[in-house]
């Protein structure tokens, strides 16, 4: 694995609650609890869940595609190079924030949905993600 690979996963497995595993298709599995966040093939490929709304919205944005082999779900596929691990940090964050928002502890809750309304996100992309527009604009 590249070293700017090896930092990306560093970086999303230091986040609070999350746990790193191998990946059934070879890569690198990020989760919290039961539920994954995406997955970081070696060969470059992010691989992110999200409802097929938000999928839609970030195709449209530019972030992300579809995903290469299950084209009709919510999973969306973000190539990554060592210039452009940007993008999927923030892809893999959102997926995280998600997640974290529903947590039964409010506290996590709270704090994850203040966070992504601070997100630096096209609001067609925070719309479809649930956060509030309003919210959004004024962070």
């Amino acid at each position: 694995m590249r070293e700017w690979m090896k930092a990306l996963v560093g970086e999303i497995s230091s986040w609070p609650d999350v746990t790193s595993h191998e990946h059934r298709f070879g890569g690198t599995e990020f989760r919290v609890g039961e539920r994954e966040i995406g997955h970081i093939h070696s060969f470059g490929i992010v691989d992110i869940p999200f409802t097929v709304r938000l999928r839609d919205a970030l195709i449209r944005a530019g972030r992300a595609k579809q995903h290469h082999w299950l084209p009709d779900s919510g999973w969306t596929t973000v190539s990554v190079s060592q210039h452009e691990c940007e993008n999927a940090r923030d892809l893999l964050r959102l997926s995280y924030l998600r997640i974290r928002r529903k947590s039964p502890n409010a506290a996590i809750a709270q704090q994850a949905q203040a966070e992504l309304e601070r997100c630096r996100l096209e609001p067609e992309v925070l719309e479809a993600a649930g956060v509030a527009a309003g919210a959004a604009a004024e962070a």
